[in-house]
């Protein structure tokens, strides 16, 4: 799916724009697929397709403040400033999903590069440090 989508940024230009089926065909295949996240102390979770439109949303926003600021500007912004068209949140939103593949697979040969397979660089919030599942407590020998 990412390299499809990665595909449409490039292709869509000469051929068919096939966003709106590959952002549907998406939310399908992540129909059941949850994020979940800490904050503090407490454990939340969201579908993960909601999580890839966030972060598009707050993508999109920056940008908005970019152009705002005049960072850059598109053509229909030259004369006066106008919000940056809502298509590109989907873009961004799609974008999102390469990206996170593209890190993914970087983690999972990174992995294979400077460790075994049963460690990891990440802990979840639940996991003990390594280093106190190594040490056991002394068994009384018994009599």
């Amino acid at each position: 799916m990412a390299v499809l989508i990665y595909l449409n940024f490039f292709t869509s230009h000469v051929t068919w724009d096939v966003r709106v089926a590959l952002a549907g065909a998406l939310l399908f295949a992540t129909r059941r697929a949850w994020v979940h996240y800490t904050v503090g102390r407490h454990r939340y979770a969201m579908p993960l397709a909601l999580s890839f439109v966030l972060i598009g949303f707050f993508l999109w926003l920056a940008e908005n403040g970019a152009t705002l600021l005049r960072a850059w500007q598109y053509p229909s912004q030259e004369s006066v400033w106008t919000l940056v068209h809502a298509a590109k949140l989907g873009s961004w939103s799609l974008l999102v999903v390469v990206s996170i593949v593209l890190v993914a697979g970087v983690k999972a040969y990174e992995g294979r590069l400077y460790g075994s397979a049963s460690e990891r660089t990440v802990l979840r919030a639940y996991d003990a440090p390594p280093e106190l599942l190594t040490q056991r407590p002394a068994v009384p020998a018994a009599s």
